[in-house]
């Protein structure tokens, strides 16, 4: 490693250490190995790289997508999703644990964000499992591990990240992501129904008869539309992705205040100024990021990250083993968003240059960072969970565990046999 790729390094860690913001470690670790470098000359190319790192047509569709969700948020439309939910999967053994991972499978198509799952059906499931006689602990358990299915069941926000930074279409990378999403769900399905059996956990009792499922669908059909618009307008080649974002924000906007009014003209405004918030977070990091990246990119980063690797002669399953553990290291640390910024590019491209397949290495990332956010020291969805829960980190470290353990098998599965993330993009013509 050069002198100067080792203080642009050291400095981004450094000052993400002290606990400086990602976007401005990003900016100073550029300036600072401008200074080392003497090439001051670059200077006033910053600024503009950073611009057209925003500047994308696609990156339209993230404040779009964070409308949507934020107007399903404050319409209330997630009690609707919930009691589908227990229709659907109540009458399984450990009911009420199977709801929330089933609510989260259904509403990570209309958010695609891990936070906002927690935030949305944490505050309702936590406190009804531990009424029902769940320890806090295993509630908080069960919503942290369902919530990262929300960003890869689409839409997902950060497959629309990913797909900006390394150039793949994001409605094949949302095909892509559709089944190893599901598989996670029912990985994590399959757990609760083992602690069920050993524990006793109770079922949820309703009335289940044809009657009250078709009102219960019927109830949930116009909330569930948000995801079918995008999907089918996205796989259908009918949209972008920025379009199938504006189309889900505005019939959000219409079911929340006009159909079930459940969204008042005075409470429009938080909503528009939260999503504002949270997209120009987002995108400022992304603008850093692509300065950030120019520079690895004038230091060879790529190139002499796939040459490394290919004299490793790993073979393709040894390859993406070591793939699958940066991942995960870097998932421990840092937020998905910014190790995508930072480094898809960098991976995707010596990924690629060992042969395997760019998609499914696309499907591969996302799912190990997703599962990052349930690991220390980072551990976002943990903390989230256990703010509601106030069960102690010890104790929810030790009941998220067996979940962590199947989220890993069933990595290993996806990881192992490409086709469940290849089969439907094929089949769609991607």
């Amino acid at each position: 490693m050069s002198g100067s790729l080792s203080v642009l390094l050291i400095t981004f860690l450094g000052l993400i250490i002290v606990g400086l913001p990602i976007a401005w470690g990003m900016i100073a670790a550029v300036i600072a190995w401008m200074a080392f470098t003497g090439q001051w000359a670059f200077l006033p190319i910053v600024p503009e790289r950073l611009y057209q790192g925003m500047d994308s047509f696609v990156l339209m569709a993230i404040p779009l997508f964070i409308l949507a969700g934020e107007l399903v948020n404050e319409g209330k439309i997630t009690d609707r999703l919930i009691h589908f939910a227990n229709v659907l999967f109540g009458w399984m053994g450990g009911g009420l644990a199977q709801v929330n991972i089933g609510a989260s499978i259904l509403f990570a198509g209309i958010t695609g964000v891990a936070l906002g799952d927690i935030a949305s059906l944490g505050r309702v499931f936590i406190p009804a499992m531990v009424k029902q006689g769940y320890s806090s602990a295993y509630a908080a358990a069960v919503t942290a591990s369902s919530s990262i299915i929300g960003p890869m069941v689409p839409p997902s926000l950060v497959a629309v990240i990913y797909g900006s930074m390394t150039g793949l279409s994001i409605g094949a990378l949302m095909a892509a992501t559709l089944i190893p999403g599901l598989l996670i769900g029912l990985a994590q399905m399959t757990l609760v129904a083992i602690q069920a059996r050993l524990n006793n956990f109770p079922r949820i009792e309703m009335n289940r008869n044809p009657a009250a499922v078709a009102s219960a669908t019927g109830h949930a059909i116009v909330p569930l539309m948000i995801p079918v618009i995008i999907l089918a307008g996205m796989l259908g080649g009918i949209m972008t992705p920025t379009e199938a974002g504006g189309v889900a924000a505005v019939y959000a906007l219409v079911v929340s205040l006009v159909l079930y009014r459940s969204v008042t003209f005075t409470s429009l405004a938080v909503v528009f100024n939260r999503s504002a918030l949270f997209s120009g977070q987002l995108l400022i990091i992304v603008g850093c990021g692509a300065a950030f990246s120019w520079v690895m990119g004038m230091e060879n980063v790529p190139r002499m990250v796939g040459e490394m690797i290919s004299t490793w002669d790993l073979g393709l399953i040894g390859t993406m083993l070591v793939f699958n553990v940066i991942l995960l290291v870097l998932g421990m640390f840092i937020d998905p968003t910014t190790v995508i910024i930072l480094f898809g590019p960098l991976l995707s491209a010596a990924a690629g240059h060992t042969g395997i397949d760019p998609l499914h290495f696309g499907v591969v990332a996302i799912l190990n960072l997703n599962i990052g956010l349930l690991t220390p020291p980072l551990g976002v969805c943990l903390f989230a969970a256990e703010r509601i829960a106030n069960c102690g980190f010890a104790a929810l470290l030790r009941a998220t565990a067996p979940f962590l353990l199947v989220n890993l098998i069933a990595l290993t599965i996806i990881v192992a046999f490409p086709g469940l993330s290849l089969w439907l993009p094929r089949i769609l013509g991607f």
